[in-house]
Protein backbone atom coordinates (compact mmCIF):
# COMPACT_ATOMS: atom_id res chain seq x y z
CA UNK A 1 0.00 0.00 0.00
CA UNK A 2 2.77 2.45 0.95
CA UNK A 3 4.62 1.70 -2.29
CA UNK A 4 1.47 2.35 -4.29
CA UNK A 5 0.94 5.72 -2.54
CA UNK A 6 4.53 6.76 -3.30
CA UNK A 7 4.10 5.92 -6.98
CA UNK A 8 0.80 7.79 -7.13
CA UNK A 9 2.36 10.85 -5.43
CA UNK A 10 5.28 10.94 -7.86
CA UNK A 11 2.97 10.44 -10.83
CA UNK A 12 0.75 13.29 -9.64
CA UNK A 13 3.77 15.56 -9.09
CA UNK A 14 5.13 14.86 -12.57
CA UNK A 15 1.71 15.49 -14.06
CA UNK A 16 1.45 18.86 -12.29
CA UNK A 17 4.91 19.82 -13.53
CA UNK A 18 3.87 18.84 -17.04
CA UNK A 19 0.72 20.98 -16.80
CA UNK A 20 2.70 24.00 -15.61
CA UNK A 21 5.43 23.50 -18.22
CA UNK A 22 2.90 23.37 -21.04
CA UNK A 23 0.69 26.16 -19.72
CA UNK A 24 0.14 28.59 -22.62
CA UNK A 25 1.92 31.89 -22.06
CA UNK A 26 -1.08 33.88 -23.29
CA UNK A 27 -3.05 32.68 -20.26
CA UNK A 28 -0.42 34.05 -17.86
CA UNK A 29 0.96 37.09 -19.70
CA UNK A 30 -2.11 39.23 -20.36
CA UNK A 31 -2.76 42.94 -20.85
CA UNK A 32 -4.90 43.07 -17.71
CA UNK A 33 -2.01 41.81 -15.54
CA UNK A 34 0.55 44.12 -17.19
CA UNK A 35 -1.64 47.18 -16.69
CA UNK A 36 -1.22 50.52 -18.41
CA UNK A 37 2.58 50.53 -18.16
CA UNK A 38 2.94 48.61 -21.41
CA UNK A 39 0.93 47.33 -24.36
CA UNK A 40 1.39 43.77 -25.54
CA UNK A 41 1.15 42.22 -28.98
CA UNK A 42 0.50 38.55 -29.66
CA UNK A 43 1.77 36.15 -26.97
CA UNK A 44 2.74 32.60 -27.93
CA UNK A 45 4.56 29.57 -26.51
CA UNK A 46 4.54 28.49 -22.86
CA UNK A 47 5.55 30.16 -19.64
CA UNK A 48 8.87 28.28 -19.86
CA UNK A 49 9.63 29.22 -23.45
CA UNK A 50 7.60 31.88 -25.18
CA UNK A 51 7.47 34.97 -27.34
CA UNK A 52 5.70 38.33 -27.55
CA UNK A 53 5.82 39.74 -31.06
CA UNK A 54 5.77 43.37 -29.85
CA UNK A 55 5.78 45.34 -26.59
CA UNK A 56 5.17 49.10 -26.40
CA UNK A 57 6.67 50.80 -23.31
CA UNK A 58 6.74 54.61 -22.98
CA UNK A 59 6.18 54.90 -26.74
CA UNK A 60 9.20 52.65 -27.37
CA UNK A 61 8.42 49.64 -29.54
CA UNK A 62 10.33 46.46 -28.71
CA UNK A 63 9.88 43.61 -31.16
CA UNK A 64 10.25 39.83 -30.90
CA UNK A 65 10.62 39.48 -27.13
CA UNK A 66 11.60 35.88 -26.37
CA UNK A 67 12.24 34.09 -23.09
CA UNK A 68 13.58 30.68 -22.10
CA UNK A 69 13.56 29.40 -18.53
CA UNK A 70 17.09 28.50 -17.42
CA UNK A 71 16.81 25.31 -15.36
CA UNK A 72 20.53 25.35 -14.48
CA UNK A 73 19.90 28.40 -12.30
CA UNK A 74 17.86 26.18 -9.98
CA UNK A 75 21.11 24.51 -8.91
CA UNK A 76 22.12 27.84 -7.33
CA UNK A 77 18.68 28.39 -5.72
CA UNK A 78 17.69 30.98 -8.32
CA UNK A 79 14.90 31.25 -10.86
CA UNK A 80 16.55 32.39 -14.10
CA UNK A 81 15.33 33.40 -17.54
CA UNK A 82 17.29 33.94 -20.77
CA UNK A 83 15.88 36.97 -22.60
CA UNK A 84 16.23 38.10 -26.21
CA UNK A 85 14.55 40.89 -28.15
CA UNK A 86 14.87 42.63 -31.50
CA UNK A 87 17.16 41.70 -34.38
CA UNK A 88 20.90 42.34 -34.75
CA UNK A 89 20.28 43.12 -38.41
CA UNK A 90 18.12 46.14 -37.53
CA UNK A 91 20.43 48.56 -35.71
CA UNK A 92 17.80 51.32 -35.71
CA UNK A 93 15.55 49.25 -33.44
CA UNK A 94 16.10 48.13 -29.81
CA UNK A 95 17.78 44.73 -29.59
CA UNK A 96 19.52 42.74 -26.91
CA UNK A 97 20.17 39.52 -25.01
CA UNK A 98 20.86 38.65 -21.41
CA UNK A 99 19.97 36.69 -18.31
CA UNK A 100 17.73 37.75 -15.46
CA UNK A 101 17.61 35.69 -12.25
CA UNK A 102 15.87 36.00 -8.92
CA UNK A 103 17.16 34.49 -5.70
CA UNK A 104 17.47 35.14 -1.97
CA UNK A 105 19.64 38.22 -2.65
CA UNK A 106 17.18 39.77 -5.10
CA UNK A 107 17.27 40.39 -8.85
CA UNK A 108 20.52 39.62 -10.67
CA UNK A 109 21.28 40.59 -14.30
CA UNK A 110 24.20 39.01 -16.14
CA UNK A 111 25.70 38.74 -19.63
CA UNK A 112 23.50 41.60 -20.84
CA UNK A 113 24.13 43.21 -24.23
CA UNK A 114 21.74 45.64 -25.87
CA UNK A 115 21.71 48.56 -28.29
CA UNK A 116 19.18 51.20 -29.28
CA UNK A 117 19.01 54.56 -31.08
CA UNK A 118 19.80 57.43 -28.69
CA UNK A 119 16.72 59.34 -29.84
CA UNK A 120 14.62 56.88 -27.82
CA UNK A 121 16.14 58.37 -24.66
CA UNK A 122 15.53 62.05 -25.44
CA UNK A 123 11.93 61.42 -26.46
CA UNK A 124 11.18 60.27 -22.89
CA UNK A 125 13.12 63.00 -21.03
CA UNK A 126 11.78 66.44 -20.20
CA UNK A 127 14.36 68.97 -21.37
CA UNK A 128 14.36 72.77 -20.84
CA UNK A 129 14.72 73.23 -24.60
CA UNK A 130 13.55 71.25 -27.59
CA UNK A 131 16.32 68.80 -28.47
CA UNK A 132 16.86 65.42 -30.06
CA UNK A 133 19.80 63.04 -30.06
CA UNK A 134 21.28 60.77 -32.69
CA UNK A 135 23.79 57.95 -32.66
CA UNK A 136 23.73 54.39 -31.35
CA UNK A 137 23.85 53.52 -27.65
CA UNK A 138 25.30 50.15 -26.64
CA UNK A 139 24.89 48.80 -23.10
CA UNK A 140 26.96 45.90 -21.81
CA UNK A 141 26.48 44.52 -18.29
CA UNK A 142 28.61 41.64 -17.07
CA UNK A 143 26.82 41.55 -13.72
CA UNK A 144 24.33 43.75 -11.89
CA UNK A 145 22.32 43.31 -8.74
CA UNK A 146 19.74 45.67 -7.30
CA UNK A 147 20.38 46.98 -3.80
CA UNK A 148 19.96 49.95 -1.49
CA UNK A 149 19.71 52.69 -2.47
CA UNK A 150 20.39 51.65 -6.09
CA UNK A 151 22.68 48.64 -6.46
CA UNK A 152 24.91 46.19 -4.61
CA UNK A 153 26.88 44.86 -7.59
CA UNK A 154 27.47 46.45 -10.99
CA UNK A 155 30.02 45.91 -13.74
CA UNK A 156 29.28 47.25 -17.19
CA UNK A 157 29.80 49.89 -19.85
CA UNK A 158 27.77 52.29 -21.98
CA UNK A 159 29.01 53.41 -25.39
CA UNK A 160 27.33 56.24 -27.28
CA UNK A 161 28.64 55.94 -30.83
CA UNK A 162 28.62 58.95 -33.18
CA UNK A 163 26.95 61.00 -30.49
CA UNK A 164 25.25 64.22 -31.52
CA UNK A 165 22.46 66.49 -30.33
CA UNK A 166 20.18 68.73 -32.36
CA UNK A 167 19.09 71.82 -30.45
CA UNK A 168 18.34 75.46 -31.23
CA UNK A 169 18.63 74.81 -34.98
CA UNK A 170 22.18 73.46 -34.59
CA UNK A 171 23.70 70.00 -34.63
CA UNK A 172 26.42 69.43 -32.05
CA UNK A 173 28.70 66.46 -32.77
CA UNK A 174 30.51 64.89 -29.79
CA UNK A 175 32.19 61.86 -31.37
CA UNK A 176 32.10 58.68 -29.27
CA UNK A 177 31.33 58.86 -25.54
CA UNK A 178 31.68 55.95 -23.13
CA UNK A 179 30.99 55.35 -19.46
CA UNK A 180 32.32 52.57 -17.23
CA UNK A 181 29.62 51.49 -14.77
CA UNK A 182 30.19 50.33 -11.19
CA UNK A 183 28.57 50.36 -7.76
CA UNK A 184 30.04 52.21 -4.76
CA UNK A 185 28.37 51.81 -1.35
CA UNK A 186 25.00 51.29 -2.99
CA UNK A 187 25.34 54.20 -5.43
CA UNK A 188 25.55 53.83 -9.20
CA UNK A 189 28.82 55.28 -10.51
CA UNK A 190 29.65 56.12 -14.13
CA UNK A 191 33.15 57.21 -15.16
CA UNK A 192 32.57 59.11 -18.40
CA UNK A 193 35.14 59.83 -21.08
CA UNK A 194 35.05 61.20 -24.61
CA UNK A 195 37.08 61.06 -27.80
CA UNK A 196 39.96 63.48 -27.13
CA UNK A 197 40.11 64.50 -30.78
CA UNK A 198 36.54 65.81 -30.62
CA UNK A 199 35.39 66.07 -26.98
CA UNK A 200 38.11 65.88 -24.34
CA UNK A 201 35.91 64.79 -21.46
CA UNK A 202 36.63 63.12 -18.12
CA UNK A 203 33.90 63.07 -15.48
CA UNK A 204 32.42 60.97 -12.71
CA UNK A 205 28.66 60.75 -12.30
CA UNK A 206 27.08 59.27 -9.18
CA UNK A 207 23.41 58.46 -8.58
CA UNK A 208 22.30 57.68 -5.03
CA UNK A 209 18.59 57.20 -5.62
CA UNK A 210 15.69 59.64 -5.55
CA UNK A 211 16.92 63.08 -6.59
CA UNK A 212 20.45 62.60 -5.26
CA UNK A 213 23.08 62.80 -7.98
CA UNK A 214 26.40 64.48 -8.73
CA UNK A 215 28.56 65.09 -11.80
CA UNK A 216 32.15 66.26 -11.38
CA UNK A 217 34.76 66.55 -14.12
CA UNK A 218 36.27 68.70 -16.83
CA UNK A 219 35.80 69.10 -20.56
CA UNK A 220 37.39 70.82 -23.54
CA UNK A 221 36.99 70.85 -27.29
CA UNK A 222 39.39 68.56 -29.15
CA UNK A 223 41.52 69.49 -32.16
CA UNK A 224 38.90 68.09 -34.54
CA UNK A 225 35.87 69.67 -32.85
CA UNK A 226 33.68 71.77 -35.11
CA UNK A 227 32.85 75.43 -34.46
CA UNK A 228 29.39 74.62 -33.07
CA UNK A 229 30.85 72.43 -30.31
CA UNK A 230 33.56 75.00 -29.49
CA UNK A 231 30.98 77.78 -29.15
CA UNK A 232 28.66 75.58 -27.08
CA UNK A 233 31.38 74.71 -24.57
CA UNK A 234 32.27 78.39 -24.16
CA UNK A 235 28.89 78.84 -22.44
CA UNK A 236 30.27 76.85 -19.47
CA UNK A 237 32.33 79.83 -18.33
CA UNK A 238 36.07 80.38 -17.99
CA UNK A 239 38.71 77.75 -18.64
CA UNK A 240 41.10 76.59 -15.91
CA UNK A 241 44.88 76.63 -16.13
CA UNK A 242 44.78 73.45 -18.23
CA UNK A 243 42.48 75.04 -20.79
CA UNK A 244 39.45 73.03 -19.72
CA UNK A 245 36.00 73.87 -18.41
CA UNK A 246 35.09 72.52 -14.97
CA UNK A 247 31.87 70.56 -14.39
CA UNK A 248 30.38 70.45 -10.91
CA UNK A 249 26.70 69.61 -10.60
CA UNK A 250 24.82 68.06 -7.70
CA UNK A 251 21.34 67.69 -6.29
CA UNK A 252 19.69 66.33 -3.17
Amino acid sequence: MKQWINRFTWALLLYLIFLIATLPANLVVTQDKIGKQAKLGNVSGSIWSGKIDAVLVNNILIKDVKWQFNFLQLLTAKAGVDLEFGSKRKILEPQGTGQVAYGFSGILISDWQSSFPSELITQNIRLPIKASASGLVKLTVAEAQLGQPVCSVLSGEINWLNASVNAMKSQIDYGDIKAALSCDKGALVAKVSGNQDVLDLTATAKYQGGNKYSLIGQVAAGDKADAVLVNTLSLLGNKNSQGKYLINLSSG
